[in-house]
């Protein structure tokens, strides 16, 4: 058998049928085949990508529904909780950005992603040009409807965006009480954080809906056509999904996200956790879920080394976040990456074929 390359067909085939492969029930044996491959991808799709979109899509709903509330009695505890589902809806991108394919990065010119998080496309800090376009919406009187949001620029909306208004206010302070004067003496501010909640929950939806049910008006989702071999760009899942996975921790020492991401909220370390989480899930499974992951059929096909540098790099990550340190950090994504160009790849003998950029 040639394990060079998962086969559409037999993609297609081993999503179909239900036992018998091998690793399909839990007491299965676990060989390393192309149906085991189908199988763990099918499962990491299930377990970790679909997921981690639905969640993104509750959060964005429990944001607005907080800054509804904050906006209609706000009060200290009102605020925070706002500032608590901000925090939550960040986390729950980290975990949805390692996948930046399909939904998220369906057009070559302004692809969705942007409209969440500025920073994925360069590296730049765009919280001058978010505070600038905050004061004049609080100061003008353009009507704050959501044709006035849709029509701004990526820079200028997404999770930045929301930071900036209920972390701090219009002269920069970041003292909760005064955030709270400030919403209680502007209601345009009021209008600016929900109407700039609504339009990232506009993402959110999309991504959820197009992962799940229907796929750019195509009557599929891209779940289906994804795990079918149909992806955007003709390459084989498992090399679409490897390779967005490698870029994802190249972007995180690049662009020094640690260093940058959520400053005002200072949370940056708790989605440095997350996204670091989320990529490890999905290379180990998910435990009392997953019945085949890749690091079972890296051990299956004798790749003890390999995977023993794996998981030793992840732990590196790990201890990083806990002691916040940004220079061991990024030099465990550099190992990471490497992982995902030659160790996780040989093991699984899938050929990526990637140019060793973050595609920036």
């Amino acid at each position: 058998m040639n394990l060079k390359k998962i086969t559409i067909s037999a993609l297609v085939f081993i999503t179909a049928i239900v036992s018998g492969c091998g690793g399909e029930r839990k007491n299965d044996p676990v060989l390393l085949t192309d149906a085991t491959l189908a199988t763990a991808i099918r499962q990491a799709v299930d377990n970790s990508i679909v997921p981690a979109a639905v969640s993104f899509t509750t959060a964005s709903q429990e944001l607005n529904t907080s800054i509804t509330a904050l906006c209609t009695a706000p009060t200290l505890d009102a605020l925070t909780i706002a500032q608590g589902e901000w925090s939550n809806l960040a986390q729950a991108w980290y975990r949805l950005l390692p996948y930046l394919f399909g939904p998220l990065n369906d057009n070559v010119v302004l692809p969705d992603y942007l409209f969440v998080d500025s920073l994925r496309q360069r590296g730049n800090d765009y919280t001058a040009t978010v505070r600038n376009e905050i004061t004049s919406m609080v100061e003008g009187d353009m009507t704050l409807d959501s044709a006035y949001f849709d029509a701004l620029n990526f820079q200028k909306v997404g999770l930045l965006a929301l930071e900036v208004g209920l972390f701090q206010t219009l002269n920069e302070s970041t003292d909760n009480n005064d955030i709270l004067t400030e919403l209680s003496v502007q209601p345009r501010k009021c209008d600016v954080v929900l109407g700039l909640s609504h339009h990232l929950s506009g993402f959110a939806d999309t991504f959820s809906v197009e992962w799940q049910q229907d796929y750019q008006l195509s009557g599929s989702s891209y779940r289906d056509a994804f795990l079918a071999g149909e992806t955007e760009d003709g390459s084989e899942p498992l090399t679409l999904v490897l390779t967005r996975l490698q870029e994802h921790f190249e972007y995180l020492k690049q662009r020094s996200v640690a260093d940058q991401a959520a400053k005002i909220a200072d949370q940056s370390w708790v989605l440095m956790s997350a996204t670091l989480t989320a990529a490890e899930q999905f290379i180990e499974g998910v435990d009392g879920t997953s019945t085949v992951s890749f690091t079972d059929l890296m051990t299956a096909a004798g790749a003890t080394t390999a995977l023993a540098s794996v998981r030793d790099n992840f732990s590196r990550a790990k201890e990083a976040i806990a002691d916040q340190s940004s220079t061991d950090f990024y030099a465990a994504c550099a190992l990471l990456d490497g992982n995902l160009k030659r160790e996780i790849p040989d093991s699984l003998a899938v050929q990526l074929g990637i140019n060793f950029t973050d595609g920036d």
